[in-house]
């Protein structure tokens, strides 16, 4: 074959480099199937070029070339597909594949002209891949990573569709199309797939890993059972300064080992979800700060603001009615406002905030209390509840 050596070489160290990136962060997250998919379309590229350059003369060469090529694309589809947040490929579309990559493998038993027996296969990895390209444009949410991998899926699609009638030259056999230098295409077609691929590959994994990032960013920053702001989370939050005033409420559900003796833990996590979305339409700065309590942070509001805000939540939660626990059977919760004014700190408005919450358990529960001092005084820890 005409392809240089340093090409192949060049293109083989890249892929090789791709295949270990996205085994070694695969099984080290221990999740992202995408990454996966991704290392085993790799795989088959790396063992498609070394038969392309050693065995492609042999009926068994092309035999695993017209295997492994429509394996490349349905792997990459799938990569694509769990890289974006797409649902893998229908059966329909792969069994289609399957037929006709089948119906390659025939025709190269039968004494037909190779550009027939070539283009079942390379015709599965037009469907497969046409598929997950047609599936991410019509995904209405795209961001500048998926908008940048719908191009480059598309470019790859033209370069698959050029290669059909010319792919016998890639295997030093005759090609019906005499107005083409074999030789050229094969140099210039080899490069320019090789550049679109190899992109292909980096922007699908560098989009996978920033995905799985985000993800272990999410959850560091999230309580699992509630998804509010966790306490570390909402620490740093409260810690940062801030330009405008506010205020925060502190917020503990009354009586609720009560409940979870009594209905059970799984009860009890279903009332803490229950009110935990109330806190959370309220706001992005809604926190989990332990167990039963919770805090939340309002910028640009009034300590009267606050206040009438923290008696609209206990007046909804208070009129819930969980089918688990019935109608005989109050759940309230206990609130405790505090407020902050521009470049001061947050903190010691949480710490008042959350004695007036004492105040509020001790003085019979199921009300809201206003911190009208912002003095930092002791902590004083919580009745339990």
């Amino acid at each position: 074959m005409a392809i240089a050596v340093d090409l192949h070489l060049t293109i083989l160290g890249i892929i090789t480099a791709l295949i270990l990136v996205s085994l070694l962060v695969h099984l080290s997250l221990r999740r992202g199937s995408a990454l996966g998919w991704m290392a085993a379309a790799l795989l088959c590229v790396f063992v498609e070029l070394l038969v392309l350059r050693f065995g492609a003369h042999s009926r068994l060469g092309v035999a695993a070339i017209a295997m492994l090529v429509p394996a490349i694309y349905v792997c990459a589809a799938q990569a694509i597909r769990r890289g974006t947040g797409l649902a893998f490929t229908s059966h329909r579309v792969v069994s289609g594949t399957a037929l006709l990559t089948a119906l390659s493998l025939l025709l190269l038993a039968m004494p037909v002209p190779p550009t027939l027996q070539y283009v079942p296969f390379q015709l599965a990895s037009i469907l497969v891949f046409f598929d997950a390209a047609l599936a991410l444009a019509r995904k209405h949410d795209r961001d500048a990573f998926e908008h940048a991998l719908l191009v480059l899926c598309f470019l790859v699609l033209v370069g698959v569709i050029l290669r059909v009638p010319m792919f016998p030259a890639l295997l030093d056999e005759p090609t019906p199309w005499g107005l083409f230098d074999a030789a050229l295409f094969e140099r210039v077609f080899i490069q320019c797939m090789g550049v679109l691929n190899t992109s292909l590959a980096l922007l699908v994994v560098a989009r996978i890993v920033a995905r799985v990032i985000l993800g272990y960013r999410h959850s560091s920053e999230r309580d699992g059972l509630t998804e509010l702001l966790n306490r570390r989370a909402f620490d740093t939050l409260i810690d940062k300064p801030t330009a405008s005033r506010g205020a925060i409420i502190m917020c503990d559900i009354d009586r609720f080992k009560a409940i979870n003796d009594r209905f059970g833990h799984q009860v009890g996590d279903e009332v803490i979800r229950s009110f935990a979305c109330m806190l959370s339409l309220q706001g992005d700065h809604a926190g989990r700060i332990g167990g039963e309590e919770f805090a939340l942070l309002l910028t640009d509001t009034t300590l009267e603001e606050a206040a009438e805000q923290a008696e609209g939540l206990r007046s909804a939660f208070d009129s819930l009615q969980h089918p688990a626990i019935g109608p005989n059977v109050q759940v309230s919760a206990s609130f405790g406002v505090a407020a902050f004014d521009a470049d001061t700190s947050i903190r010691a408005a949480m710490r008042s905030a959350d004695i007036a919450l004492y105040s509020a358990k001790q003085n019979g529960r199921n009300r809201v209390e206003i911190a009208r001092e912002e003095t930092v005084s002791p902590s004083l820890t919580l009745a339990a509840a």
